[in-house]
């Protein structure tokens, strides 16, 4: 069998090649895939992923390959920029280098060694690196399809993960295909790259596909090409191998070579056995390649080797003739030909052995000339680690960490510093540059800032345990700390404790200053937590304490925070004037973040709570402007159009919403903000039909916000799945999101403004489950509704007017809707909800009740004066905002209440916000399709329609607003005309001349459940 597999034909792959090539089509045609790959290691993936590359270049495509090494040190983000790295250094890179000059010199700096190292400020910093290689390949895109192929993803860093949820997140129309492989049996089911493909499998546009081992059917094929004339070898070779297409290949090599009876029965002795015909010297290379474990140059090799350079480079081409040895992508270096290869050599080596080349590695890496390669750091620190030198391993993991921190890979910083913490205690104190403590502080942000909360915790809880230096002011602020850390673990009460832990051990006297920042930390945490209460007290202490020692900086936190709480619970005059001092404090210590801050949270407050809607938008407006002169426009200036697109929302002014959605999506936001907009822009694609964008943004809202346990970003997403659920017709699956919904506002929270639409929409999918005829809530499910509902309403009295206002206004709505779910018909409840959001200027909601006026009304009389007037002003609302599926709605009852509207609705899923809801003619009657129907009148084909649809008279009469004496006067004259005795008899007239009304197009009032 030749050495160079690859170039044989694949053969048992057809169908895995299809699936790769359908989704390497679908991408040409504009709408970005990924696909992971599992399987077995050797059962044939990366083989699979070859042929498809191989096919995408001739295609014109852009292939960007890397693969994950299997150290414990793994540089940041090493498969993707090794990939780059490898496609800027080849001659089709060239003119993707001119292309992005910007962006290659970008990485070149970031990655560079001895760049300097960014001090992390937030935990959404480290997604600045995320976002430059997101830039990078949306330029390559730009010319031609972009393949990105991670293998090995069970030994990539979390920073790798972490880049290929982003890109999954935030990729949608570009030409990108993401194919990534992992080993299926080398994760345990909690493993974190099970825990990421988890979540990914929720997106819509990846699919996990399983390679399984080859067939007999295949195995004898691959047999006769490799061995033609030899069928005996193909049950020897299924035996073995089981259809794994590594053992099959190395089965099948040695049986060429030699009596085939005579191979050993384990992976592990094949690959031995193979290796025995080397000779000593390439033996010898080969265990060093095996041992370096990752991107091998020649001259490193050589330079661990130390044999003379025509002996090295033969015994090179003796292990590349004989398929061990293979040239590595970049072509100026060497790898074993398969990952299980190097792992069965690994095994074999001798300890003695396994030391003496990882130290003739970590030598051969502190000379000069390998500083320039790439992870040197974390490489170094790998191999002299492994070599058993402490002193040289903790020197080489705190410039991996450092490295690690300077391109914000914190999940790699925190495990070197967790290492570098580890290794102090086997060196002599008076040779540790930094000390254990330090070590694991700067472990534990690492850690927070990757997301991972509750290791942070325990890493300080360690540091705290140690009595040197972890007592006094030191040990208030590592306390602080742990608080901050608890807060965004959702530890809330354990974070109380501890900052109240912090405040004690400050002196009585004295350390104002590390008070003022302790109190002001704690104050801005449960703000962001929507614990009001607490945290407007502890704002007090922190601004008393910030002005008595003249903090500029803690003074305008402490009012930004006091100010929102004040407004929020007591006082909106005076806690909006607090926010307009916190603003004036940070504008004359001239503290950009702060000025950012005091903005954001006035506009918030403004467009939000207290529902001073034009207020709040001139607020976030004049706010992006300034902001953008501080070159806070992708932070704080993205933050504010987010607020202001939600304020124009709610006033009823789509278009500047959208406008303000697309100005801040321009700027390119990460982290929290980048969160804001996509709810922003979720909220509005719902209300204007464009269900397939809006899910695209709740999915990477809910993949990127998994670590956040607060409801700050949870509650809304629930409330926007719950909303589109109805839209789409599945009141049901709402119910189960506003049920996750209820179980964190269970777990506590202050923020009633944020609670009140949840339960309302809860409230509307058991009314939507009535009116579409499906299976009906369970009963605890309502009293569980009803009970938060009651709750809303009692904090509400206790509450500011504004707040109080707009929370009764969900509670009335909620009880308006539960007598829609009991088939009870109250027009006046309805009236009442008109009435509360017209005075709050909010068309949307207005425009809804009066719908549901209208619906109620027509039920009682079929003609309605009132229910008239309400549905046609409903209708103009509608069509004034583009709201598609609301419009559509509309129009349906007006078709059964058979009241002349303006014209039809538009397809929720065609509509755009450029396109307006073009004029509508008369509702149309129902047409028959044949002779049989034409007798009949447009109002009996109505009550046929039904009639087919599982509805009984008493039904029939409530959907068209008619007694039900006339539906039966009207089915007896059906039966008449069409000639038929029964409803079986008339459905199969009705479905044999209209098929288009059989099961998924049949209208709604006939799905039954």
């Amino acid at each position: 069998m030749s050495p160079h597999a690859a170039c044989a034909p694949l053969i048992g792959r057809e169908d895995d090649l299809t699936r790769l090539t359908a989704a390497f089509r679908s991408v040409q045609g504009g709408r970005m895939a990924a696909v992971i790959l599992s399987g077995e290691a050797g059962v044939g993936k990366t083989r699979l992923v070859q042929e498809l590359t191989s096919q995408a270049v001739r295609d014109g495509a852009t292939v960007l390959r890397g693969g994950g090494i299997d150290i414990v040190e793994s540089p940041p983000f090493w498969p993707v920029v090794s990939a780059l790295r490898n496609l800027l250094r080849s001659p089709p890179g060239t003119s993707a280098a001119r292309q992005g000059a910007s962006w290659a010199a970008q990485l070149d700096d970031l990655f560079a060694p001895g760049a300097p190292i960014a001090e992390p400020t937030a935990p959404h910093v480290r997604v600045r690196t995320l976002e430059l290689i997101h830039r990078v390949i949306l330029d390559l895109a730009e010319s031609s399809v972009v393949v990105l192929v991670v293998e090995d993803l069970q030994w990539v860093d979390r920073s790798t993960r972490e880049l290929l949820t982003y890109l999954i997140a935030n990729l949608t129309s570009e030409p990108v295909l993401i194919i990534a492989t992992y080993r299926s049996e080398a994760q345990a089911a909690c493993s974190p790259v099970r825990s990421m493909i988890a979540e990914l499998q929720r997106h819509r546009q990846v699919s996990c596909e399983e390679v399984a081992p080859l067939c007999h059917e295949a195995v004898a094929r691959i047999a006769a090409s490799a061995a033609p004339g030899r069928p005996d070898l193909v049950d020897l070779v299924w035996q073995r191998s089981a259809g794994n297409a590594f053992i099959v290949e190395e089965t099948l090599r040695a049986a060429l070579d030699g009596d085939p009876q005579a191979l050993p029965q384990t992976l592990r002795d094949l690959v031995l056995s193979r290796l025995a015909a080397l000779s000593p010297a390439a033996q010898r290379v080969v265990r060093a390649v095996a041992v370096c474990d990752g991107p091998l140059p020649h001259r490193l090799l050589a330079a661990v080797l130390e044999q003379p350079e025509p002996e090295l480079l033969d015994v090179l081409r003796e292990g590349v003739d004989r398929g061990v040895v293979v040239v590595d992508a970049g072509g100026d270096g060497y790898r074993l030909r398969h990952g299980l290869m190097t792992d069965v050599v690994n095994g074999d080596l001798l300890p003695g052995e396994r030391i003496h080349l990882h130290r003739r590695y970590a030598v051969a890496l502190e000379d000069t000339w390998a500083r320039d390669l790439p992870g040197i750091d974390a490489r170094l620190a790998h191999h002299w680690q492994r070599a058993g030198d402490a002193d040289r391993a903790l020197a080489a993991t705190v410039a991996a960490a450092e490295s690690a921190d300077r391109v914000r890979g914190y999940a790699e910083a925190h495990r070197h510093w967790l290492r570098a913490a580890q290794l102090t205690g086997r060196v002599q104190a008076m040779d540790v540059a930094v000390p254990r403590g330090s070590c694991l502080e700067r472990a534990a942000e690492a850690a927070h800032l990757a997301g991972d909360h509750d290791q942070a915790v325990a890493l300080l809880a360690e540091r705290l345990a140690d009595p040197v230096g972890a007592d006094g002011i030191t040990g208030a602020l590592l306390h602080a700390r742990t608080g901050q850390y608890l807060v965004a673990a959702g530890r809330g009460a354990e974070a109380a404790h501890a900052f109240g832990r912090a405040t004690a051990l400050l002196p009585a006297v004295g350390a104002e200053r590390e008070r003022a920042e302790v109190l002001s930390g704690h104050a801005a945490a449960l703000l962001h937590a929507g614990e009001f209460t607490a945290s407007r007290a502890v704002a007090e202490q922190a601004l008393a304490l910030a002005r008595e020692v003249g903090l500029a900086s803690e003074e305008a936190r402490a009012l930004a925070n006091l100010g929102f709480g004040l407004a929020y619970l007591e006082d909106p005059a005076a806690g909006s004037a607090a926010l307009v001092e916190a603003l004036r404090v940070a504008e004359r210590a001239s503290i950009p973040p702060d000025i950012g801050r005091a903005y954001l949270n006035l506009a918030e407050l403004l467009s939000g709570p207290l529902n001073e809607l034009e207020r709040g938008v001139d607020v976030a407006r004049d706010g992006v402007e300034r902001v953008r002169r501080l070159g806070l426009a992708r932070s704080a200036g993205v933050g504010l159009l987010s607020v202001a697109a939600n304020g124009l929302f709610r006033l009823g002014r789509w278009g500047e919403a959208e406008a303000a959605i697309e100005q801040a999506w321009d700027l390119a936001p990460t982290g929290a903000e980048a969160l804001e907009l996509r709810l922003a822009r979720c909220r509005l694609s719902i209300g204007r039909g464009r269900f397939a964008e809006a899910e695209d943004d709740l999915e990477a809202v809910d993949v990127l916000s998994t670590s956040s346990a607060g409801p700050r970003y949870r509650i809304p997403l629930l409330t926007l799945r719950a909303g589109l659920q109805m839209w789409c017709g599945r009141p049901d699956s709402a119910l189960e999101h506003v049920g996750a919904g209820l179980d964190l506002v269970e777990q506590g929270s202050d923020d009633v403004w944020l609670v009140a639409p949840l339960v309302w929409h809860g409230a509307r999918a058991r009314a939507e489950l009535t009116r579409l005829g499906m299976r009906r809530a369970e009963g605890v499910v309502a009293a569980r509704l009803r009970r938060h509902a009651a709750e809303l309403s009692r904090r509400a009295i206790r509450s500011v007017p504004a707040v109080r206002d707009v929370v009764l206004g969900f509670v009335e709505m909620c009880a308006a809707e539960d007598a829609r779910a009991d088939g009870r018909l109250d027009p006046d409840a309805w009236a009442r909800v008109a009435e509360i959001w017209e005075r709050r200027q909010q068309p949307y909601p207005t425009a809804y009740a009066r719908l549901r006026r209208a619906e109620a009304l027509f039920a009682l009389r079929s003609r309605s004066a009132g229910g008239t007037q309400d549905l046609r002003r409903a209708e103009h609302t509608a069509r004034e905002l583009g709201a598609a599926p609301f419009l559509a709605e509309i129009t349906e009852l007006a078709e059964r209440a058979r009241v002349r509207l303006a014209g039809p609705a538009c397809a929720p899923e065609t509509q755009t916000h450029d396109d307006p809801v073009g004029p509508i003619p008369e509702p149309r009657s129902p047409m028959p399709g044949d002779d049989d129907l034409e007798a009949l009148t447009a109002r009996e084909m109505e009550v046929l329609t039904e009639l087919a649809g599982g509805l009984t008279n008493r039904e029939i009469a409530q959907r068209l607003f008619i007694s039900e004496k006339t539906v039966g006067v009207h089915v007896s004259r059906i039966y008449a005309k069409i000639g038929v005795h029964s409803r079986v008899q008339a459905s199969a007239v009705l479905y044999r001349a209209r098929p288009d009304l059989r099961g998924p197009g049949q209208r709604r009032a006939g799905w039954r459940r």
